[in-house]
């Protein structure tokens, strides 16, 4: 089931993010980002009252930027990292946005995987973005909002 992130969900998320990134957003991070007076789409898939992943985003100008996206170790494979992108799809095409953004590590083929399935494309590389030979591949949706 994929409800709104709250801050009841803050320790099942920082257990993931510290799993699946080497430089982990910190709790103040996702804390500001569910109490933001931004524009913000922020989700948690929830299995048996645990987070077993979660996405993370800002709407500025038309555009999703999909900031942090992450599944819990022992959830890994399932379709939930799809499921969360499929549903942040679902809600911006609502809200009349054009495009999502976002990179991702080169290193990170499931997700390069993932990404391309659901139609994202490649549009760039930024050089030792996450560290030193840890290149971002920057990725984009064109979203049809004529609905």
């Amino acid at each position: 089931m994929i409800i709104p992130a709250q801050l009841h969900h803050l320790n099942d998320i920082i257990f993931i993010e510290k799993s699946a990134f080497n430089q982990p957003w910190t709790k103040n991070q996702f804390m500001n980002d569910i109490q933001s007076e931004l524009d913000s789409e922020n989700w948690v898939y929830v299995i048996n009252e645990l987070v077993a992943g979660y996405i993370f985003g800002w709407i500025i100008q038309g555009e999703f930027h999909l900031n942090n996206i992450a599944v819990h170790p022992e959830y890994l494979r399932r379709s939930i990292g799809k499921n969360l992108i499929q549903h942040i799809i679902a809600r911006v095409i609502l809200r009349n946005v054009g495009v999502i953004l976002l990179e991702v590590s080169a290193e990170n083929i499931p997700a390069r995987k993932c990404y391309q399935s659901l139609g994202f494309n490649q549009m760039g590389i930024r050089k030792d973005y996450y560290s030193k030979g840890d290149d971002a591949i920057l990725y984009n949706l064109e979203l049809n909002t004529d609905g």
